[in-house]
Order: structure tokens, then C-alpha cells, then sequence
């Protein structure tokens, strides 16, 4: 099981790297000043890489420490995160199953029951139709503590393809798990 530190740290990772190659990029038209400086720079950086002078490129700092808490991650994560409401879970948990390459490496953030089935931990709602119920969630992979049983919590994770019972099926892979006091709806209704 990885260690909750080195999934911040990769995920902080990741996140610094999406920023930096989604970031805008603007069509500018140089300038003949512009590309006099330009070819001066590169003149320079060739010179200093023959005399062995010259700066190393710079690493980007990471944006979380590795005492970094829940809360600092989810701050940091917040215009990235993809919520998962009441509405729209019924419609997310058939696309996650059906279409899980489209989604995964996202980060989505839902809230269920816990369960555990044959070792393998699950977030889960039941969906009425009728008389009829059945039960509908993510196994979820990486937790570092596992809930009690039946407890309402909120999971900020990946979204990913992962195998369980020898089976390819999406998972969730968990970044934050919070136990909420307050129960969600356990039962949603099928449209």
C-alpha cells in the first residue's frame, strides 16, 4: 500500500505538470528588437555550455511540503476537482464503468457509505427503482485507514482503471478520505 505522503507528493507532481503543459500559451509577433534578444540570449547559453558556466534549469518548487495536511491538498486541488452530487451520481458511477479511460488520471470528489466486499473496500449509494435495490459505487484503492463499516465519508481521488477479482474495472484511487458526521442521501431514486 503506498504511503499517503508519496501520494501527495505525486499527485502534487502531476497537478504542476498539468499546470505547466495546459497553461495558455499566446502568439506573440517578435519584434526585430525581440529577436535581436533572443539570438543574443541563445549566443550566450551556447557560449556558457562550451565554458561549462551558466545556470542549470530550475526544477518548479512543489506546492505542498511532505507534512502537507488533507485540508492544504484539497485547497490546492480545489479548481481541479470534479464534485459528484445526488444529481448526477447515478449518471457518473455508468460513465466511470463504461467509459473509465475518458475520466481517468481526473479528480473527483464523492461521498457514499463504506463498505468492504471480499477484502476489497468499496464507496457505495443504493439506488432505488420500485421495490427493487441494488447497490452502486467504486472500489476504491490506496487507503491509508480504513472507515468503520456503513460510515458516510467523502472521497477525493483519481479516477483510474484498476483490477479487482481479476477484472480491468475503474476504481477510485484515494488521495483524502473524510468521515462526515452528517449522512447523505443512502438511497437515490432511478429516473
Amino acid at each position: 500500500m503506498m504511503n499517503k505522503k508519496f501520494l501527495v507528493l505525486l499527485l502534487c507532481a502531476c497537478f504542476c505538470l498539468s499546470l505547466v503543459s495546459c497553461g495558455p500559451k499566446q502568439k506573440e509577433q517578435a519584434s526585430p528588437t525581440d529577436t535581436q534578444a533572443k539570438q543574443a540570449k541563445s549566443g550566450a547559453q551556447a557560449q556558457s555550455q562550451q565554458t561549462g558556466t551558466g545556470s542549470q534549469p530550475q526544477e518548479p518548487e512543489p506546492l505542498l511540503g511532505p507534512d502537507s495536511t488533507d485540508e492544504e491538498l484539497l485547497e490546492v486541488l480545489h479548481d481541479e476537482i470534479h464534485a459528484v452530487t445526488d444529481d448526477n451520481y447515478i449518471d457518473m458511477m455508468a460513465k466511470f464503468q463504461e467509459d473509465t479511460k475518458d475520466y481517468a488520471g481526473q479528480i473527483y470528489q464523492i461521498e457514499g457509505s463504506y463498505t468492504s466486499k471480499d477484502q476489497t473496500p468499496y464507496l457505495t449509494r443504493t439506488l432505488v427503482d420500485g421495490d427493487d435495490r441494488t447497490t452502486s459505487g467504486l472500489p476504491l484503492k490506496y487507503l491509508t485507514e480504513e472507515p468503520e463499516e456503513g460510515a458516510w465519508i467523502r472521497v477525493t481521488g483519481i479516477v483510474n482503471e484498476g483490477e479487482v477479482k481479476g477484472k480491468t474495472v475503474a476504481v477510485l484511487e484515494a488521495v483524502v478520505v473524510e468521515t462526515l458526521d452528517k449522512e447523505g442521501k443512502v438511497e437515490l431514486p432511478v429516473h
